[in-house]
Formats: C-alpha cells, structure tokens, sequence
C-alpha cells in the first residue's frame, strides 16, 4: 500500500509506484464509484481487461479527492477564503507561502503523514492513474473490454481536467523525467484529451460525456487564447441545467468535501469581505450565498469574525467540475455578440435582474467570480486576467507572499 510520496520518484516511477491499488482507495465510494475488491491487487493485475472498470474507477476516485482538495486550497490562496485558524499550515496557504504543498493529506489511503495543504500530489496522483487508464485500454480490443470506448472517454475526460488544474494553477508542470513544460504545454495535453474525448462521446452518442468535454475543451481554449475554438464548443453546451460533478460522501476523511469540512463545520476558513452581501441591484445574489455564522462568532482562531458559505451544505455536497452556466460564460467572453445575451442567460437562471451593461471585460470577470465562486476557477482567472492577488498584511497581521501562480513543491524541485 502506498502511504508516502515523494513527488519526483511519483513522477519519474509512476509504474512501480502504482504496482498495487489500495482496496482502502475504493471502498468508500459511492453510487458509479461503487466497487468491491478483495484487497490488493497485484499492479500486473491490471493489464487484465477485466479490471479495465476498476481502474478507471480508481483514476476517478482520485480526481474526486484531488479537486476538492483544489477547490479548497485554491480559494483560500486567491482570497475566496481568509484564514481564521491558529494551525500553522493555513497561515502560510493563506499568506501564500511555499512550504506547505508537500503532503497528501487528506488523499492517503492510510493514516495522516504529512501537511494539510497538499494539493499537488494528488492533482498527479489523478493524472498519472489516468493516463494509465488509457494506455491500458488502448491496449485492449473491443472484444476483451466491450465498453472499452465508453471507459477510455471517462478516463480522458478525468486526464484532461488533471492538465487543466495544474496548468491553471502552476507556475511550471511535471510530467514526467523530461524537462518541465509551461503551464501553456499543460493546457495544450489538456485540449488533446477532451478533442479526443469529444470524438469518442460523439460516436457513442454519450451527451454527458460529450458536453463535459466540450466544456473542459472550451476552457482551455479560452486559456490559450483561442476565442473562436472557445465559443464553438461552448455554443454546443446543452441543456441550462447541465453539470457534471465531483461526487462526495460523508466517510471516510478523503471523501469529504472539503470547503465544507475545514471551513464550514471546522471553522478554519471564513469567506472573504469581497463575497459577503453580495447583490444585483436590490436582490441578494442568490449564486453567492454566504452567511454570518449563526452560533459562532470568530473561526478557530478566536479572532476572524466567522462568514460560511451555503453553497454546499454537507461533506457528500458534490463540487461541479463542469457546468452549463459556466460555457455562457465562456461564450460570453470569446464571442463579443453573445456576451450580453449569455450573461442574461444565466442571471435568469439564478432569477437575478437582467443585465443592463455593455458587455465589458470587467463586467464579464464580474459575473464569472460571482457564478463560478468556490468552484475552482478564481486562481485561474486571477492569473489570465492579470488580477492583482492580496498585498500587504492580512486581517490578523500577517504578510502576504509575494507568490502568484502556486510552485512546485520541494519534493519534486529538488535534485531536477
């Protein structure tokens, strides 16, 4: 069983560090995520079609643990969140410091080993299972694995949202022994998979799949600055009530969600000034539903007046990975037309007044950080628009670093 990482060795040794999936890994999962396996299996193992389930599962259940962790970690690093805990750990995150993504709590599969900010570790954790996934599948016929299609466009749907993070995020990307690539290279593997993923989802008619994909892909077009490849694939997004989410469940610790867990019921995070009260003319902004919390007064730390988010209520509260609302808003930043029509459509989704501005930037920036707040995309939009991160001292007095993008830990820079 794998319990500790070390972040160069995972990338340089994938395979041997995968010669065994931890039944721990699976066994708490829920709904599509269900499996029942006797134990370790044997990394030989899963070159047998009959596991081709199994470890697409398993690259999902690690996805899952990885972007909630995302989710978390990104919002207080770019200010969604304050940090209102005494620990350690969440004063350097929330100062945006670099020396706490080095662990992989809560992802283990085993007992607690190293930090609470431990985001990059499982990020590749999930890309790696991911890729394995697809290599092996690719392996396979359609005899030996009859959904093997099926299984493949899951996989690349989950390996291009892995590139997608990190090359958000990231100042640099691992990928592997070869020399780090841009965040652009990331962003660009990321394209690869869903345009891969598009093609497999439309020959097996799988909407689902097929609008996730067009999603992601738009995303990372819009990235790089491909308006026009941005807004065709966001204009294909159907239905208004489309989201594919990252499911959730209340055991065991890498199930969690974790907005929910470290800030609403453990009170280690309150929301951010810029996200309180929020409204659109006289209404209360219904997308950014945040309270002050009514039975406690400050967060962990005795001193962060405590303002909790309502937007997921429970730790099974699932996370959207991709949804309808934000392909409107793609649409509307790439094609300058579309602009003021899809901001009204998604304020009417919301039941929000209609939009009486002219389609600016700002007002585009605007809506995005209202719709998309706590879904993992304020780091991104910080860095692609150029939005200024925190200066100065935060409300307990501590000085913010001077980090933008997050660094690669030291675990994967050091003897490169």
């Amino acid at each position: 069983m794998i319990n500790r990482f070390n972040g160069r060795r995972w990338l340089r040794g994938c395979n041997a560090a995968l010669a065994i999936v931890s039944f721990q890994l699976l066994q708490a999962c829920h709904g599509i995520l269900d499996v029942s396996l006797p134990g370790k299996v044997p990394g030989s193992a899963l070159g047998s079609p009959g596991l081709a389930t199994t470890m697409v599962r398993g690259a999902q259940a690690d996805f899952e643990c990885a972007f909630s962790e995302y989710v978390h970690d990104t919002g207080l690093w770019s200010n969604e969140t304050l940090n209102s805990s005494a620990n350690g750990e969440v004063v350097g995150w929330g100062a945006r410091l670099s020396t706490y993504d080095n662990g992989i709590l809560p992802c283990q599969s085993a007992a607690a080993t190293l930090g609470n900010y431990a985001l990059y570790l499982p990020l590749q954790t999930a890309r790696v299972q991911a890729e394995n996934a697809i290599a092996a599948l690719d392996g396979f016929t359609d005899t030996q694995v009859p959904t093997r299609s099926a299984l493949t466009t899951t996989a690349l749907v989950y390996a291009g949202f892995t590139y997608t993070l990190l090359g958000e995020a990231y100042c640099q990307v691992a990928t592997g022994p070869e020399p780090l690539i841009t965040p652009a290279a990331a962003l660009a593997i990321a394209e690869q998979r869903f345009s891969r993923a598009i093609t497999l989802a439309t020959t097996l008619n799988d909407a689902t799949s097929l609008n996730t994909a067009l999603i992601g892909r738009a995303r990372v077009r819009l990235d790089l600055k491909n308006t026009v490849g941005a807004a065709n694939d966001a204009k294909l997004v159907t239905p208004t009530t489309f989201a594919f989410n990252a499911t959730y469940s209340t055991q065991p610790v890498r199930r969690y969600n974790t907005t929910v867990a470290a800030g609403t019921i453990n009170a280690h995070e309150s929301i951010a000034p810029e996200y309180r009260g929020l409204t659109v003319g006289t209404v209360a902004d219904s997308r950014v539903p945040v309270i002050k919390d009514p039975t406690r007064t400050n967060g962990q730390d005795g001193l962060t007046p405590l303002w909790i988010q309502k937007k997921y209520t429970a730790l099974d509260s699932p996370l959207p990975v991709a949804t309808w609302d934000e392909a409107q808003l793609i649409l509307a930043e790439a094609d300058p037309a579309s602009t003021v029509t899809a901001i009204n459509a998604v304020r009417a989704k919301y039941n929000l007044p209609a939009y009486a501005g002219t389609g600016t930037l700002a007002d585009i920036q605007e809506e995005r950080r209202r719709t998309l707040f706590l879904d993992g995309h304020r780091i991104g939009d910080m860095l692609r628009y150029g939005i200024p991160f925190a200066t100065g001292k935060n409300q307990k007095g501590v000085p913010y670093g001077t980090l933008t993008c997050l660094p690669l830990p030291s675990s994967e820079t050091s003897g490169r």
